[in-house]
């Protein structure tokens, strides 16, 4: 289910990046996915050959995870400030990454996230 939900926000984010390619905001985000794609990868892996369903998804992810492969995400840490707004605690996390891909390595993300979206949706 975690996969499920995380494939559909990537297809979500990678669809309006499609439509608005200059928010480089959402760009980073989605560049940012592949450390969180490594970690689903770990959780499915006991999963991947108790069936075909699961052996597909998992295929699946390695390809996706094979396109993130060479794109770089640097953070520089910050010190969280704390401020109080309307009267609750906020803290503001002052943390920075940056995200080094290429347009063709962002347009093979989309065709992958679409890809297996779209077999998921469908069931086969």
């Amino acid at each position: 289910m975690i996969t499920g939900v995380w494939i559909e926000g990537q297809y979500l984010a990678t669809q309006v990046i499609k439509q608005y390619p200059v928010d480089t905001l959402l760009r980073n985000r989605i560049g940012e996915q592949k450390i969180i794609l490594n970690d689903l990868i770990m959780l499915l892996s006991p999963y991947c050959n108790s069936s075909t369903e699961f052996t597909s998804l998992c295929k699946d992810m390695q390809e996706l995870k094979e396109k993130y492969k060479e794109i770089i995400v640097r953070y520089t840490a910050g010190e969280p400030i704390m401020e109080e707004k309307d009267g609750a605690l906020v803290v503001k996390q002052t943390e920075e990454s940056k995200v080094e891909m290429t347009d063709e390595q962002l347009s093979s993300i989309i065709v992958i996230c679409s890809n297996i979206r779209n077999k998921l949706i469908s069931g086969n």
